[in-house]
């Protein structure tokens, strides 16, 4: 007999995850959290402002999640934020129409996601963390910043 046989094999560690939408009681389950891995792609814009959240230091502010219920919930608005942030993106030509694959300007467009993310902005001062506060903050920055560009730009050729 060779050692190789009747040496004890390492065990590896098996990760079952339970994908299904609901109990076997019928009731909703929580999804698991998004992976790192799992996050969209950002715009060029909500990446610098992500970096720019990252170097900060906490600032004062509701406590990050306590339950798993108020992460879910967190991880949803963060994808939320970077969702509208894409879009008003796409509306000011940053990112190419999916459809035609050319980028359009289209600032009245983009100026509606912008007054929407004010309006998220505005309804939820003091009950988000200050990551997601910081985020927000951030990304309003730097699409009205980008808005106002591109209004100077078309107001010049006009």
């Amino acid at each position: 007999m060779t050692e190789t046989k009747d040496a004890p094999r390492k065990r590896e560690e098996i990760r079952v995850v339970d994908r299904r939408g609901f109990t076997p009681e019928g009731e909703r389950r929580l999804p698991d959290l998004p992976g790192d891995d799992a996050v969209p792609p950002l715009p060029p814009q909500s990446r610098a402002a992500e970096d720019r959240a990252k170097d900060r230091r906490p600032g004062p502010g509701p406590q990050a999640p306590a339950s798993r219920e108020d992460q879910v919930a967190s991880a949803y608005f963060k994808n939320l934020i970077l969702n509208l942030a894409a879009t008003a993106a796409a509306n000011l030509g940053e990112i190419a129409n999916p459809a035609s694959g050319r980028t359009e300007v289209n600032l009245d467009g983009a100026r509606q996601v912008i007054d929407l993310l004010q309006a998220l902005h505005l309804k939820t001062k003091g009950n988000l963390t200050a990551e997601e506060t910081r985020l927000l903050d951030d990304v309003l920055y730097d699409l009205q910043a980008e808005f106002v560009s591109r209004q100077k730009q078309a107001s010049k050729t006009s």
